[in-house]
């Protein structure tokens, strides 16, 4: 039996007001920031860590096909419930349980945006995994991360307590919410223990990380929303900033030995040269492989 808390609670997981509320509000994040980039008829997504599809189900009207990837079986199953209940075909969305890894296992395919949401914190190789998910992308391809913004003062507040109230507002803007008390208060603690980086990651934190995988650049890190949430231990309520990170993938893969550089540069010759020349001036030419 599966000791990942996301797998074996994955029923509860959409049972959690709070999930909801941040899931809607990076959705609303990653449509404003694209806007008219997206296309029903043409934009291809992967959504990575994609749990129960709360990212996936906001955002499939706006695209033309989404895959979502997650490590945890429960969580696939759940998001797949959800699109056989709908109706929806296999194409335009589907999960599929796989945890990433160096080298191409999705056979080849390319996406013109690769979506995360709430998720970094629990992984520890976060610029791997960046390099990993760039790999991803079509030319001019977009990563999307959102997560917790580290604050000193909050640091460890979010998982220390539970909410008898919360209520989030977007780019500075209040939402209207309904006053409750936080439930499934055991499945929250288990979720809360598989967190890596306690209180998320600060702005330039995440923007260098991007930058280190040497393939993306022209990053642009913001606040994409706040909500405030109610600590019981302390009695007191604090205010959290989520961040909302948008990187260009810049040099074409896959470019690993030194033959498929030069295969890259023949195809698209002053494009690739100018994308050259602006990593070797910062230092960020990737490393290539014999």
């Amino acid at each position: 039996m599966s000791s990942n808390p996301f797998d074996t609670n994955a029923s509860d997981y959409d049972k959690i007001p709070f999930n909801l509320t941040v899931a809607k509000n990076c959705s609303k994040a990653i449509i404003d920031e694209l806007g008219n980039e997206l296309n029903p008829e043409k934009t291809e997504v992967i959504d990575f860590a994609c749990g129960t599809g709360l990212i996936s189900q906001e955002l499939r009207s706006y695209v033309k096909s989404i895959v979502g990837i997650d490590m945890a079986q429960g969580m696939v199953d759940e998001y797949n419930k959800k699109v056989l209940q709908q109706g929806i075909d296999e194409n335009e969305m589907k999960a599929i349980c796989l945890e990433l890894k160096e080298g191409d296992q999705l056979n080849g395919r390319k996406f013109d945006l690769v979506v995360c949401a709430s998720a970094y914190h629990h992984i520890d190789d976060v610029t791997t995994i960046s390099r990993i998910l760039a790999s991803y992308l079509k030319p001019s391809g977009k990563l999307i991360v959102l997560d917790l913004i580290k604050d000193p003062a909050t640091k460890d507040k979010l998982h220390e307590g539970f909410t008898d109230h919360h209520h989030g507002h977007h780019h500075g803007h209040h939402e209207d919410s309904t006053a409750h008390k936080e439930d499934h208060e055991d499945v929250i603690n288990k979720f809360a223990g598989t967190v890596v980086h306690r209180g998320g990651f600060y702005p330039e934190e995440i923007e260098k990380i991007f930058l280190d995988t040497g393939v993306l650049e022209d990053v642009k890190v913001e606040v994409a929303f706040t909500f405030n949430r109610f600590i019981k231990q302390d009695q007191k309520e604090y205010t959290f900033k989520y961040l909302i990170a948008k990187e260009n993938l810049t040099l074409s893969f896959p470019c690993y030995n030194r033959d498929a550089f030069i295969g890259c540069a023949l195809a698209d010759v002053k494009k690739e040269i100018a994308y050259g020349k602006k990593l070797l001036m910062k230092g960020r030419i990737p490393k290539f492989k014999d």
